[in-house]
């Protein structure tokens, strides 16, 4: 394999990222006016008029797909291309899809759960992300010795270090970010990939 081959994109993860920047430019296109109805219409918030509405749940899905920002773009793609070839080793491209989207809208799910009732829009696929990150607890990790499979203490130690980064990323960003959204993908991602790792 050459270098090129090497740090080449999959291709799942690269149609990912391009529907995220052809979406962030179109919010750059946009008037404002405009962009803010693009934004509710595909941010999840199901709490909206004062009370909680089964319609806009569709949201904790399209808001994956949707940024705050180019930095935030860039350091979710940055993730997932460091991340995702470790995952692409056990699960196919549609595995792949499904593990991202589901584990992103786990993420929205227990965000809504534990600020319930809070109307806020909620953007992004950090909790998708995180889902990586959980189903890495079965593919990224190693035992003791650098070699063996890992031992329930050993995940349990990378479920820590990873909940401790989370936790002090959403402090540091002043509470822009959502820790809930984190955790609730990264446990889905634990959750999920054992379903959908392909048979040996």
């Amino acid at each position: 394999m050459n270098t090129a081959q090497s740090f080449a994109i999959p291709k799942v993860v690269l149609r990912l990222l391009i529907i995220f920047v052809i979406i962030q430019l179109l919010r750059s296109a946009l008037p404002p006016d405009w962009d803010a109805y693009l934004l509710s219409l595909l941010g999840f918030n199901p709490f909206r008029a004062g009370g909680f509405h089964v319609q806009w749940l569709y949201g904790a899905v399209t808001s994956v797909f949707v940024h705050g920002g180019w930095w935030h773009l860039i350091s979710n793609a940055i993730w997932m291309i460091v991340v995702s070839p470790q995952i692409l080793r056990h699960i196919e491209g549609r595995r792949y899809l499904t593990l991202f989207v589901l584990t992103g809208a786990s993420g929205a799910l227990v965000h809504a759960v534990v600020n319930w009732g809070e109307n806020a829009i909620l953007i992004g696929a950090s909790g998708a992300v995180f889902g990586l990150l959980g189903a890495g607890a079965f593919v990224l990790i190693r035992g003791e010795d650098g070699f063996s499979r890992p031992s329930w203490r050993d995940i349990l130690k990378y479920i820590l270090v990873i909940m401790l980064v989370n936790v002090g990323y959403a402090f540091l960003s002043g509470g822009k970010v959502s820790w809930e959204a984190h955790a609730g993908g990264f446990f889905a991602g634990m959750v999920l990939f054992p379903f959908l790792r392909r048979t040996r």
